[in-house]
């Protein structure tokens, strides 16, 4: 039976910036176990990027990273299988005087940008039940949401994990049985730079998957 079900970065984005990307399907009724991360949930995000790295990466301070997870996501209305758990992390840039300027003038031109057009880094990773193939298929999902219209680019492979793709706005993967979305928000429409920071960041967490 095919449900029609949520991305781990639509959730995510909707729940913590409202950015919407895209819908996955596929989703079946198959369950499995999941790796344990130290602090006894299967996966943590913030744990796969260091506060430290992420300011490097995007040369700018950071606020340290928030934890946001929706836990076990497995049978919830159509969302994802059983045994699926879901971790968001979201870094914040520390804003500066031109940040608070930006902001300002977005308020009197009626402007809405995510987060309330703060600058930030959001992870969202996913650990899917184990030998069932949907980390496979959530990446097949962003070029199925191309060819749908729900996103307005085609996504294109980028070398990260067992396989990864940069679909406009942020790089997804998967190694194994788990899979990721890293994106950066510089909030001012400069994206080639926002894939190189993506991109790099994205290396660094799947070493750690």
């Amino acid at each position: 039976m095919t449900l029609a079900t949520k991305s781990m970065l639509a959730v995510a984005a909707v729940a913590l910036a409202g950015v919407a990307v895209l819908s996955y399907t596929e989703a079946r009724g198959v369950s499995g176990g999941t790796d344990v991360a130290a602090d006894g949930t299967p996966i943590n995000a913030c744990a796969l990027l260091s506060d430290r790295e992420v300011a490097a990466t995007v040369g700018a301070e950071v606020q340290p990273g928030e934890r946001h997870d929706q836990g076990d996501v497995g049978g919830q209305g159509e969302y994802a299988l059983n045994g699926t758990y879901s971790s968001t992390c979201v870094w914040r840039f520390v804003d500066t005087e031109e940040d608070e300027a930006g902001k300002m003038l977005d308020q009197m031109q009626g402007i809405e940008r995510p987060l309330g057009g703060r600058r930030f880094a959001i992870l969202n990773a996913m650990v899917w039940p184990a030998g069932s193939g949907e980390a496979a298929k959530f990446l097949q999902s962003f070029h199925d949401a191309f060819k749908s219209g729900e996103i307005p680019s085609d996504p294109v492979p980028v070398k990260v994990g067992d396989e990864g793709l940069w679909w406009g706005d942020g790089v997804a993967a998967r190694k194994g049985d788990k899979s990721f979305g890293i994106s950066v928000f510089l909030q001012n429409g400069d994206k080639p730079a926002q894939r190189t920071m993506e991109e790099s960041l994205a290396r660094r967490i799947a070493k750690r998957l």
